[in-house]
């Protein structure tokens, strides 16, 4: 699976061009379902080209624009290594990027000026997205999860073992050594052997190295430099798996500030398939998730009623709102979509029933742009927006800004 967080995100929002081309669809990660994969990458690869004809782009530049993407269908590799869930694919004239998600997405495919990534909100809302550490001593793994599953990140780059954990402390501290020792001499300037403690100091008292706790927080300490170094600045809640022993001694060396640090998924996490590995994680983040989504309803509904400067569900409203880092915590809801354009500069907007040539989504835009200006964003089942709105918000400071209707 790929690593998708703030900062990819960031980076595909800022890309803006005359062709920006984004694929979405489920992927299958059984070997029997294989081909059901190349074949909706192959209709959404179609229905691309039909919306890029319709725009008078020629058949041979279409071709150049869809020849990377067209490459996946021809890589049955690609199809069996960690696929995930689902696939986003994101194509411009000049580069061609996929992610392999633990999300399943409905088929869709968009052409405009700018990517649409609302379908990745699950993943970077402040409900639903976790990491999962499964730690034991012969096999360390990080995933990223959402409430569909969990996927591995093949690219984090961890001590797969305690062994190696060690072994990589011992190569360091032994070239240390042999460069200070070649390097000491008496007044004389004649060589003298220097005396060194640490592991594998031949029975030093200050060597506690020996101890089997102490070299498993050894263990866990480097686990947790290299999981902070990848995850650093994530808002996400982290999970440990592993046996209970584990926990006190990793929330004692942890450095990530998101760690449940009152529960894990006890046992070892190898004996678990990956669908029972996910179930008992989200047991666990769920009610997480549950208390900080119920406590942004009410304080919206009670900020609605009771102050209405400080929240809105008027479309109009928000969107500016989004633009210009009015919003605190905006709800949208998943599957849903509002064609139109909006200028930020003239604090215009057009809205269409059906989509136009030149239209994007203004839910997806709402929500990239709240997101990247640091609001907090609960992306919803339509039956779960506040009192079955459309769109709500709450705003980080009283301003009367209001978009007016153009064309």
């Amino acid at each position: 699976m790929d690593l998708f967080n703030r900062d990819e995100l960031r980076r595909l929002a800022e890309l803006q061009g005359d062709v920006c081309i984004s694929l979405y669809l489920p992927t299958y990660r059984n070997e029997s379902d294989w081909s059901q994969n190349t074949t909706r990458l192959k209709n959404l690869l179609r229905e691309a080209r039909d919306q890029l004809r319709n725009q008078d782009y020629r058949e041979d530049l279409i071709d150049d624009i869809l020849a990377d993407a067209r490459q996946l269908l021809d890589r049955p590799g690609f199809w069996r290594q960690s696929i995930g869930d689902g696939l986003a694919v994101f194509i411009t004239p000049d580069s061609t990027e996929r992610f392999r998600l633990p999300l399943s997405f409905d088929e869709l495919a968009i052409v405009g000026d700018r990517f649409h990534l609302k379908p990745l909100f699950p993943l970077i809302a402040a409900n639903n997205r976790f990491y999962l550490l499964a730690l034991s001593q012969n096999d360390v793994r990080l995933y990223q999860g959402t409430h569909q599953s969990v996927s591995e990140i093949q690219k984090a780059e961890i001590p797969s073992d305690i062994v190696e954990a060690l072994q990589q402390t011992e190569d360091s501290e032994q070239q240390l050594q042999s460069h200070v020792q070649n390097r000491a001499s008496d007044p004389d300037g004649q060589r003298v052997d220097a005396a060194f403690h640490g592991h594998g100091g031949g029975g030093n008292s200050d060597d506690m190295s020996g101890e089997p706790q102490d070299e498993l927080k050894r263990f866990l300490r480097e686990v947790d430099e290299n999981v902070a170094d990848y995850i650093s600045g994530e808002e996400v809640p982290l999970v440990l798996a592993g046996v209970s022993e584990y926990l006190p001694l990793y929330r004692d060396v942890n450095s990530y500030p998101q760690l449940i640090e009152d529960d894990l998924v006890a046992g070892n996490p190898e004996s678990l398939d990956i669908k029972e590995l996910h179930r008992k994680a989200w047991e666990i983040v769920e009610p997480v998730f549950m208390e900080k989504e119920e406590s942004e309803l009410d304080r919206f509904e009670q900020l609605y009623y009771q102050n209405e400067d400080m929240a809105s569900d008027d479309f109009h409203e928000i969107i500016p709102g989004c633009a210009y880092s009015r919003v605190d915590t905006l709800f949208v809801p998943v599957g849903e979509y509002r064609w139109g354009r909006f200028d930020a500069d003239t604090n215009t907007v057009e809205v269409h029933e059906e989509q136009k040539p030149g239209d994007g989504d203004l839910l997806n835009y709402a929500a990239v742009t709240a997101y990247l200006n640091g609001a907090t964003i609960h992306a919803l089942n339509p039956e779960k927006m506040p009192g079955g709105r459309s769109i709500a918000a709450t705003f980080r400071y009283q301003a009367d800004v209001s978009a007016v209707e153009s064309g």
